[in-house]
């Protein structure tokens, strides 16, 4: 048992294992690098470390020479993880890159802002393409769930294109000087 609290990315660790398991630890590698998502992409390469700590936990155990197998323990401690009240700073979590980067608009000329939004509305339409496809795929492994929770995907994707086409009139033709900005926004939503 760990005497510290798992990390997100040793909890979705256990949860790919106990989804497609027995596994080997390089099929999940695999998935965490397959996926849509750029924050479980880039933590792949420390599959075999997490794995190394959760069967060390008693939460993992190996089941053949190549294949880990999730144990009680480790599926107690998932469903604590899915059951307990979600803390607010997972709930506010939202790495949005292209919102980080508007907080710098100011930095570049006007033509520059537009390109930026523009390019940032046709990757963003390339990847919701991306989302759709991903819900027959789900299905097709019999992971409902995981169609439900591309929907997730698919509504934020969506969500931020509409925000983009919003914030993008508000680029090209500023409040009047000496107007409230955020009244005059607030009436836009």
């Amino acid at each position: 048992m760990s005497c510290r609290p798992l990390s997100n990315l040793e909890l979705t660790f256990l949860g790919l294992a106990w989804l497609r398991g027995p596994c080997t630890v390089y099929s999940v590698m695999k998935e965490l690098s397959l996926s849509a998502s750029s924050f479980h992409k880039g933590r792949a390469g420390a599959a075999y470390s997490v794995s190394k700590r959760l069967i060390g936990f008693g939460y993992l155990e190996k089941v053949q020479e190549d294949h880990i197998s999730v144990t009680p323990e480790g599926v107690a401690q998932l469903k604590r993880w899915i059951t307990a009240a979600v803390p607010m700073g997972d709930i506010a979590h939202s790495a949005d890159l292209l919102r980080l980067r508007f907080f710098f608009l100011g930095v570049v000329e006007p033509g520059e802002r537009l390109d930026f939004i523009d390019r940032s509305i046709a990757g963003l339409q390339q990847f919701l393409e991306t989302c759709y496809a991903l819900l027959p795929q789900n299905e097709e492994i019999g992971d409902y769930f995981g169609v439900l929770a591309t929907l997730s995907t698919i509504y934020e994707t969506k969500a931020r294109i509409e925000w983009l086409k919003t914030v993008r009139r508000w680029v090209e033709s500023p409040p009047e000087s000496g107007k409230s900005w955020t009244e005059a926004v607030l009436k836009d939503i």
